[in-house]
């Protein structure tokens, strides 16, 4: 019988365990890109808020939330150049499932513009269908 108060039983952990330079990495990550996600949901809401579409220049204060998002991409290359060989391989072969994913929503997408079916926001559904593939992917190599 196993005693409930014992203490020298492990307690199992989850998920992979992260070296030093692992939480370095994602530390230094984080640094880039939290500042950068947060500047753009600000930008997003105030665009989304303020901007009428009827007002004059109008097409260019809506793409002002694309500003933030290239520290993002910045953020990711970086991180992408400070990992290590697997650390690349699972982050690229994630990458390529969210874009292929993107690729064949845009597709479908595409093909229903062809008979007249237009939605305003595909966009956001391509970017959305591909960001969630690619992050479910990561979550899903992270639990193995």
């Amino acid at each position: 019988m196993t005693d409930r108060h014992d203490t020298t039983t492990a307690t199992p952990v989850r998920g992979p365990r992260l070296s030093a330079e692992d939480k370095r990495q994602r530390n230094s990550y984080l640094r880039e890109f939290v500042p950068a996600i947060v500047a753009f949901g600000i930008v997003l809401a105030i665009v989304e808020t303020t901007v009428e579409a009827d007002t004059p220049g109008a097409r260019l204060w809506v793409l002002l939330p694309v500003l933030p998002m290239i520290g993002v991409a910045i953020a990711l290359y970086r991180a992408v150049q400070r990992a290590d060989e697997y650390g690349r391989i699972v982050m690229l072969e994630c990458m390529a499932i969210g874009f292929g994913v993107a690729m064949v929503v845009a597709m479908a997408l595409g093909f229903l513009g062809g008979i007249g079916v237009a939605w305003t926001y595909g966009g956001w559904l391509v970017f959305g269908a591909g960001m969630a593939a690619w992050s479910g992917t990561l979550l899903i190599r992270g639990m193995r």
